[in-house]
């Protein structure tokens, strides 16, 4: 293929034809954001022509994206028939090299995420971005007084560091409220003695759910154990600053969590952590935590003080639509796929 045919692809007298495979489970965030979200913003961009198929023909489509879930067997049928395809896949997993070495680029969800898989392919980043009507954002009158909530998988609430989970514990017993969002019915409820609520994540219910908190949070670590904790600064701190932080989180680690409770208007006390930085990188769009104290006392202030907690919601709100527009993301997905693509090809 010439750089004239692929500069074509981007031209305004040829639309761009990107086509989205795989059937779809919106009950996954991948396929619900990653896929059928993203598609849809795609498509609202000139001169793209973006759909959602399970089967689709070669003829008619100039950038295949996949999903993670896609069948290898079919991706190198794909990949032999058509040379000159480009071939994308989503949410990347190196536990399947098969797949990596057939696509000609990932879209991921975050700079970490970039960071880890750009050591195999072209990496894009389109941030885990949720559609929320601004009909489901609820004042501060209408929701329940000290409920501190979190949504996302039992993992992280499995793994919960010790100083957030002490915390919490110390604020059950003084009253607070503690509702976790996630699916129990497939996975087993969580054991854990700051829960008071447990809640089964449903399609059509998780962000009712969540509008009516006071309070989102969103842990970022993945706590191994006091031994392996231990273990590790033993072998990494051991000559070094015994004051540093030492944390452990997956590679697909993202901000999309905290961003659902952004767009609902509900302040967010995060665990440090990467892309959480990008709106909440200082103390007046949610605050930033570490230690048990730390935890203990962002949470209470965003309790008990209702107008400062406003005001901090509020400035997250404004954050998450300056920096989170799905279609500007759309816009530099294509421009940059523009610019790589015709090196890349030739």
């Amino acid at each position: 293929m010439t750089k004239k045919q692929l500069a074509n692809r981007f031209s305004n007298k040829n639309p761009l034809r990107i086509v989205f495979a795989g059937e779809l489970n919106l009950s996954m965030g991948s396929d619900r954001i990653f896929s059928y979200n993203f598609c849809n913003n795609l498509s609202k961009i000139d001169n793209v022509y973006a759909v959602l198929r399970n089967e689709y023909s070669e003829s008619d489509v100039d950038v295949l994206i996949l999903k993670k879930s896609f069948a290898l067997e079919k991706l190198i049928e794909i990949r032999k028939s058509n040379k000159d395809l480009l071939i994308g896949i989503i949410n990347p997993s190196d536990k399947k090299r098969g797949i990596l070495e057939n696509v000609d680029f990932a879209i991921v969800g975050s700079v970490e995420e970039r960071a880890y898989y750009s050591k195999y392919l072209k990496c894009f980043i389109y941030p885990l971005i949720e559609h929320i009507p601004n009909s489901l954002i609820k004042s501060y009158e209408e929701r329940e007084e000290n409920l501190i909530c979190y949504h996302g998988n039992k993992q992280h609430l499995e793994m919960l560091n010790p100083n957030i989970e002490n915390a919490l514990i110390k604020l059950v017993k003084e009253g607070y409220k503690f509702k976790a969002i996630y699916d129990f019915n497939s996975l087993g409820k969580i054991r854990k003695k700051f829960i008071t609520h447990h809640v089964q994540w449903k399609k059509e219910s998780w962000l009712e759910e969540i509008s009516n908190a006071s309070v989102g949070i969103t842990p970022v670590s993945l706590f191994g154990g006091k031994l392996k904790e231990k273990l590790a600064k033993y072998i990494y701190l051991r000559n070094k600053d015994r004051n540093a932080f030492l944390f452990q989180y997956k590679n697909t680690i993202n901000a999309s969590r905290a961003f659902v409770f952004h767009q609902l208007k509900i302040p967010v006390v995060s665990e440090i952590g990467g892309s959480f930085h990008h709106i909440m990188g200082d103390q007046t769009a949610g605050h930033l935590c570490s230690s048990e104290n730390s935890w203990y006392e962002s949470l209470t202030f965003m309790c008990k003080n209702k107008a400062k907690a406003k005001a901090i919601s509020e400035k997250a709100f404004m954050l998450m639509e300056k920096l989170y527009n799905p279609v500007v993301w759309c816009e530099r997905f294509i421009e940059e796929l523009r610019d790589w693509s015709i090196s890349y090809k030739v």
